[in-house]
């Protein structure tokens, strides 16, 4: 659930940066006392509400076309003169055309609106301050979300750290490094929604959400937050840095896979404690003890997997391996939008998902990446393979793969969040601010260092052994 902090005397609300209220008012001035703050509150909402919808194409026109219902007891409750500037700038005058398109009211439908394409210019968007203190009041009032119980008390010791008196924010360049994005890739749906993230981050408006039967990781502002935006934001007047688990999720299955699972024998106190809080973590662990049971992984390989990955070599050892494949070219051009052209850092990447998105599918999907992968590591293959399709409560047959993804994020998340993180915090009473970004932790800059060689050590003193992890400011 949606968490505010906010100041109260102003309000940043998202515009197309080509639309203009004042021609319109000066040509055909209403004969009511107008709240420009309340017409371009109402636009921003529309384009906010429309960054929600699924998108099956992602240009200017198909982004943008969507109706979005606003019921008149809402639109009263937030401006009590909603009617009247909401009827103004449908009117249809001659010259200037309406400003919102609407859709009637129908039974157990509210009124839609649209704002026409051709106020959107080119689609760049800007930021615009809103000062008028009623309106404001009441807009928070009726977008007054609560904290989940469960969220706030499991994880109220990072929530906190969530304080927009703190954070110093660049929108306006944010904004302008998105739009640069778009025009490079076409892609208005995504640049609409990362515009409206830049301006609930803005507004000190918090999200969070906790799905602890799926990936178990918490999902913040900071998670959401363009990664192409992160430069321009800083905490306490620093810029954040990040400690980066590389690949976090292969090397949980390392660990999950180096487990003495013996269904004879308890597994050990110190393994036990990563699967104390997960919710499938007692069925999921019999289960895997019975995939591994009938198939017995080599010791070998697992080691060698495990090297792998320690030394973060993974997705490079199948790169040539995955280039060779049938499905290579067109696979890449669909994930990159253009042919491969050499980029080794670009093969990495395809060589990461492709590799992915073996381990979590379905075994009728990815079956080339899977007889590579068969190739390498039989045993590891074959053990994954029956783990993904034993019979497990809660799963449909066609769903029995997911538990192997459910495992190692629900692993992951609780490592970062209740061992590491809970951990850095007591030990510095909270004197270090810190916030999860699934495998990363994201801290300030000088606390980057002592917080990177506190997260080794717990690693070797929980595990025994610890990934790589990598530093990297944000810059």
């Amino acid at each position: 659930m949606p968490f505010y902090n906010i100041i109260m005397s102003e309000r940043y609300i998202l515009i197309p940066k080509s639309l203009t209220l004042e021609q319109r008012l000066s040509k055909f001035p209403p004969d009511f006392e107008l709240s420009n703050d309340y017409c371009l509150y109402f636009i921003s909402e529309l384009i906010k509400e429309s960054s929600y919808q699924n998108q099956k194409k992602n240009d200017l026109p198909s982004s943008t076309k969507f109706f979005i219902p606003r019921c008149s007891q809402i639109n009263q409750s937030i401006y009590k003169d909603s009617k009247k500037h909401l009827d103004y700038l449908y009117k249809d005058f001659s010259g200037e055309g309406r400003m919102l398109f609407r859709k009637n009211y129908e039974e157990d439908k509210c009124y839609s609106y649209n704002l026409p394409e051709y106020y959107w210019g080119d689609g760049e968007l800007k930021l615009v301050c809103i000062t008028e203190e009623d309106l404001i009041d009441n807009i928070i009032k009726y977008d007054k979300p609560q904290i989940d119980n469960i969220v706030r008390k499991r994880f109220n010791f990072t929530i906190n750290y969530f304080d927009i008196s703190r954070f110093e924010f660049d929108a306006e360049l944010a904004l302008n490094e998105l739009y640069l994005k778009y025009q490079q890739t076409g892609n208005y749906a995504k640049y609409l929604k990362n515009a409206v993230r830049i301006m609930n981050f803005k507004n000190g408006y918090f999200p969070f959400w906790h799905k602890p039967k799926t990936d178990g990781r918490l999902h913040t502002a900071i998670t959401q937050f363009p990664k192409t935006c992160r430069k321009y934001l800083k905490y306490d007047g620093e810029s954040l840095a990040e400690v980066d688990l590389s690949s976090s999720i292969p090397f949980f299955l390392s660990y999950v896979l180096s487990i003495p699972t013996d269904t004879d024998t308890a597994i050990s106190a110190k393994d036990a404690v990563l699967y104390a809080q997960l919710p499938y973590s007692e069925d999921i662990l019999y289960h895997y003890m019975l995939a591994e049971s009938s198939v017995i992984p080599s010791i070998r390989e697992i080691a060698d997997f495990a090297g792998l990955i320690q030394n973060n070599r993974l997705y490079e050892f199948f790169m040539d391996d995955f280039m060779n494949l049938d499905n290579f070219e067109s696979n890449f051009e669909n994930m990159f939008q253009r042919p491969f052209d050499g980029d080794t850092d670009e093969l990495k990447k395809y060589s990461k998902r492709r590799l992915l998105s073996m381990l979590f599918a379905n075994t009728k999907y990815y079956e080339q990446e899977q007889s590579v992968f068969y190739r390498h590591f039989p045993s590891i293959h074959d053990v994954v393979k029956k783990f993904k399709q034993a019979k497990f409560r809660d799963f449909k047959k066609s769903k029995r793969h997911k538990k192997l993804s459910f495992m190692l994020f629900q692993l992951e998340s609780h490592f970062m969040l209740n061992i590491i993180a809970r951990e850095i915090n007591n030990k510095f009473k909270r004197k270090i601010p810190l916030f999860t970004l699934h495998d990363c932790l994201v801290v300030k800059e000088s606390d980057l260092d002592q917080v990177y060689e506190l997260m080794h050590e717990i690693f070797m003193r929980e595990i025994g052994y610890a990934p790589n992890m990598t530093q990297k400011v944000w810059k």
